[in-house]
């Protein structure tokens, strides 16, 4: 009987799914950690550093230009209704960058609020556009299944951004090296997905409709109003934090803490986000028929917990010698910092895939204040620490120490909570 039960799951259209996911997007990060041992023996901590806050101010500027609408495009239950949404994102996300480059503008060079060189500002509107294209367009895919498609624009990110990253050190480059070869991959990265939508475009052109859209657009307005100011508290927490550790430290520290936290990232990278979109797409489709979702939040929770054990106990006990041996030595202290984080991002790793949740149960409410909560837990230590305590690194692990354990026990809570809703959500389906 398991057997058969196994037989069935391997030739089920979740299984199909996953497996073109995973298998994309474990060529993609295979790439990047082949090349980081060597990216790290050639880059500084403070190099790095640079690449890194590059990388979250265009996540940040991204996440509000398409006021999350991107995040509603598989729940319409018509096509052509999903492609109007689709469409309208575009057209708003072109006019809120050209406002935010506007902006960025005036604050370095007419009131001289913010040091942006003109090269670095450059690559942060082209990084931008090109991430804001890459997020509409897997969540078109996923409405869709093209998951191939979404498997080989990770494939080529990772490709171009880190051969170039190894090239451009030889033209002494350093951190512009860096932050030009991650925009160059976000860029054409983006470009098969704006000949996806060409494509779409040429196929839906008659069923344009402005009222249509207001309409979709009045039905699905609680992700700007609840899931955006969610979102921007994320990614602003995590621009925040970029700042605080760059003003109280520097940008050595936060390159070693960067580059630890993206290794503890990779069991959510390889696998959790790949889950994420068929957690998010299985669910919506249960909502439209009317089924449970516990049954599909338990076995996701349970995969996720069986899959993580293992590395981030290994990461516990040993990081620093492993990062100083994978990486070389001056990334030993990535390492130490790696096994702090390892029991928090554990539990962020099992929690991740399924926070699209609160969007399907309509608990965005929550969900803003569970990020709200999470941001001040993580905002506060490397606030507050290095006024009492100064600025020295032991007072940075401090910080990290505190913001660790606090998260992982925060995380398991709100795991609780997310059992609760998905519970009475089903309860109301079988009322």
């Amino acid at each position: 009987m398991p057997l058969q039960r196994i037989k069935h799951f391997a030739k089920s259209d979740v299984f199909k799914s996953f497996t073109v996911l995973f298998s994309g997007t474990l060529a993609a990060q295979a790439i990047g950690y082949a090349i980081a041992p060597i990216l790290t023996r050639l880059y500084s901590t403070a190099e790095m550093g640079e690449m890194l806050y590059y990388m979250r101010l265009v996540s940040f500027i991204a996440s509000m230009a398409t006021l999350r609408y991107e995040a509603a495009l598989p729940l319409p239950k018509r096509e052509d209704h999903s492609f109007l949404l689709f469409r309208f994102i575009y057209f708003l996300s072109f006019w809120m960058l050209v406002f935010t480059a506007s902006v960025l503008v005036l604050l370095t060079w007419m009131f001289n609020l913010i040091h942006f060189e003109p090269w670095f500002l450059g690559c942060v509107i082209a990084g931008t556009a090109s991430m804001i294209i890459i997020n509409v367009g897997t969540s078109w895919a996923v409405r869709t299944g093209s998951y191939g498609l979404i498997s080989r624009q990770k494939i080529i990110n990772s490709l171009v951004s880190n051969a170039l990253k190894w090239g451009f050190f030889f033209l002494a480059w350093s951190s512009f090296g860096l932050i030009l070869a991650t925009m160059l991959g976000f860029v054409l990265s983006a470009a098969e997905f704006v000949w996806d939508y060409r494509k779409t475009h040429r196929h839906y052109r008659s069923i344009f409709s402005r009222k249509k859209t207001r309409a979709i657009l009045r039905q699905h307005r609680k992700f700007p109003l609840l899931n955006l100011p969610h979102v921007l508290l994320d990614n602003g927490r995590d621009m925040l934090l970029a700042t605080l550790i760059l003003g109280s430290f520097d940008a050595s520290v936060f390159g070693a803490y960067g580059h630890a936290y993206q290794m503890l990232r990779i069991p959510l990278m390889l696998i959790g986000i790949s889950i994420g979109q068929l957690f998010y797409n299985r669910s919506s489709e249960a909502m439209h028929q009317g089924k449970p979702l516990l049954p599909i939040l338990t076995k996701t929770v349970f995969t996720l917990s069986l899959i993580s054990m293992v590395p981030f106990t290994v990461l516990f006990f040993f990081g620093t010698e492993i990062f100083a041996l994978v990486f070389g030595e001056r990334w030993a202290v990535s390492g130490s910092y790696a096994e702090t984080m390892s029991f928090w991002l554990m539990i962020n790793f099992v929690l991740s895939p399924i926070t699209a949740l609160p969007l399907l149960l309509n608990r965005q409410k929550e969900a803003l204040m569970v990020g709200f909560v999470s941001a001040v837990l993580q905002i506060v230590p490397f606030w507050l620490f290095p006024q009492w305590y100064g600025h020295s690194k032991e007072t940075f692990m401090l910080c990290l120490q505190v913001v660790s354990y606090a998260q992982a026990l925060w995380l398991i809570f709100v795991l609780y909570l997310y059992y609760r809703y998905t519970l009475a959500a089903d309860r109301k389906i079988a009322s």
